[in-house]
């Protein structure tokens, strides 16, 4: 084995490494985060228990608002693991580690393995990619197929005499499945834009569209076709309330109405620490870029305008513009650490970049738990060690004083991957234990008594962990009428809404478990313990 190939085989193992800190440590040591994980695990358990794998359905309710695939993969999960955390969120997992291995493989096909680590690099140890790795949702899958799909088409377009360009549509398809019809549209939409800029018409023949249309139909169709079946207003209302007027209108209060801006300084925080690159990214481009490069700089701004043109914005919108931009920063900084054509003002700003996180990690991380750990001390009990970011800060500075700065940006990466483990090994389970439903669904199923109802105001992971039934209200005046009731009941309300129970004699409340501003746990009989 010759040593180029002995260092590419060690950065791949490096790359393992990390996506498993980032992505696998500790997945199921804390509780489920609601709404969002505690949902998409009482989706899949009813899908089960129902044997409906075609329209889902929350808290017994049809639910119209996703396609099916995301929650049959956290089923099969179910499955394999039992009911836990971590058939929730394995999915996600397995996409995020799936997504960074495209990264690094077509990185690698297009240039060297370099482009390919370094893109990588940037992938694992983004904020907001490591979060959603390890969360229980649909956006990781969406991402995984969207970026296979895209990748897929630049890898086609490159050499369009030997190559099929059906697993395009596959990846499209898949997409679909997991997210809608934006898995379709919006690849459609940047290829289109890209082939167009460029004035690549003659593109578009060879791409047979129309075949690509019938492969679509053949793996998305039949799902939609056998939902809107066996129930005709899921995919109707799937398609049109869920996607269409969502996209153009909002509900105070029940959507998700933000200012177009609002992704863009979700990109800022969720990029961390690699944003602080992309100045430098953007001058290398802005100086000239190869079609590659204009390529995945027309994704990233597509999925970021794209997305802030709708009413309704969540964070995890703007996760699709990751990979692209971790391609694009990771061409830059291979080009550093191999002394290649880069202008000194470039590498002195990747420098700065460097050693200015490493100073926000030495000095933000304590101030911030300093400052909250006042007026939140149940979630700011713990802050980071000092000692980790300050050895980072002390070898970066021996590294530019003997000149090995190129090693700064690996730095970097090496200082997330600590703060990641540190934080899903002490931080997580804390703000966990407060937060989660977990605890108080413990505390229910260690109550010998069999014959007493549940009910609850919020927080779908209490139907997750639970094996009775329980009844969802909408609000605490509804939990006040059933402890009222002569029938046994526990209820889990949030913490706030005690002052709302008030006018329950001491005879028909009990609280059986209190979080200050998180959750408690109420009954209209006392605890066997007590």
């Amino acid at each position: 084995m010759n040593s180029s190939r002995s260092v590419s085989v060690a950065a791949f193992l490096v790359l393992l490494i990390f996506c498993y800190l980032a992505f696998f440590w500790r997945l199921g040591d804390y509780g489920l985060w609601d709404p969002d994980e505690g949902r998409s695990g009482v989706i899949a358990k009813e899908l089960l228990a129902s044997g409906n794998l075609l329209t889902l359905t929350r808290d017994g309710k049809p639910y119209y608002d996703k396609p099916a695939l995301f929650y049959w993969l956290v089923a099969i999960g179910l499955q394999l693991f039992g009911l836990g955390e971590v058939a929730v969120r394995l999915p996600s997992a397995i996409a995020a580690t799936l997504t960074v291995g495209c990264v690094y493989v077509f990185g690698g096909a297009l240039k060297d393995w370099r482009w390919g680590f370094w893109s990588s690099l940037v992938l694992v140890t983004s904020l907001e990619f490591v979060a959603l790795g390890r969360f229980g949702n649909i956006d990781m899958v969406f991402t995984f197929f969207f970026t296979s799909a895209l990748l897929y088409f630049l890898w086609w377009f490159k050499d369009r005499s030997g190559r099929r360009i059906w697993p395009f549509y596959i990846f499209m398809a898949l997409a679909s499945l997991t997210k809608g019809p934006v898995g379709v549209l919006l690849p459609c939409l940047i290829v289109g834009l890209a082939l167009g800029w460029k004035e690549k018409w003659a593109v578009w023949r060879e791409l047979r569209s129309g075949q690509g249309v019938a492969v679509i139909l053949g793996v998305a169709g039949p799902w939609y076709l056998l939902a809107g079946l066996r129930d005709p207003a899921y995919v109707w209302t799937f398609l049109w309330d869920h996607n269409l007027l969502r996209f153009f209108t909002s509900q105070p209060g029940i959507d998700h109405p933000e200012p177009f801006y609002y992704l863009f300084f979700v990109l800022v925080g969720g990029f961390l620490p690699w944003v602080l690159f992309l100045p430098a990214v953007g001058h290398s481009l802005w100086k000239g870029s190869e079609e590659t490069k204009f390529f995945l700089m027309v994704w990233a701004v597509t999925v970021l305008v794209f997305f802030s043109l709708s009413r309704n914005k969540l964070g995890t919108y703007i996760l699709p513009a990751f990979p692209p931009l971790a391609l694009l920063t990771g061409d830059l900084l291979r080009r550093v650490a191999v002394g290649s054509d880069v202008h000194p003002s470039g590498v002195r700003w990747i420098l700065g970049a460097g050693l200015l996180w490493l100073g926000m990690l030495l000095f933000i991380t304590p101030l911030t738990g300093f400052i909250l750990s006042s007026r939140y001390p149940h979630y700011f009990s713990t802050v980071a060690p000092l000692w980790p970011p300050a050895l980072f800060v002390l070898v970066a500075l021996i590294a530019s004083a003997i000149g090995r700065q190129r090693t700064i940006p690996f730095l970097v990466s090496l200082s997330v991957v600590w703060l990641v483990a540190w934080f899903y090994k002490v931080k997580a389970p804390e703000v966990s234990g407060l937060r989660s439903a977990r605890a108080m669904a413990q505390v229910i199923n260690a109550n010998g008594m069999k014959e007493f109802r549940v009910a609850r105001l919020h927080a779908d992971s209490l139907s997750y962990y639970l094996s009775r039934p329980v009844r969802v209200v909408s609000h605490p005046g509804e939990i006040e009428a059933l402890l009222r009731e002569p029938v046994p009941t526990v209820a889990l309300v949030k913490e706030k809404h005690l002052r709302e129970l008030t006018g329950l004699p001491s005879s028909r409340l009990f609280v059986w478990k209190r979080v200050p501003s998180a959750n408690a746990l109420v009954a209209n009989f006392p605890p066997p313990d007590a």
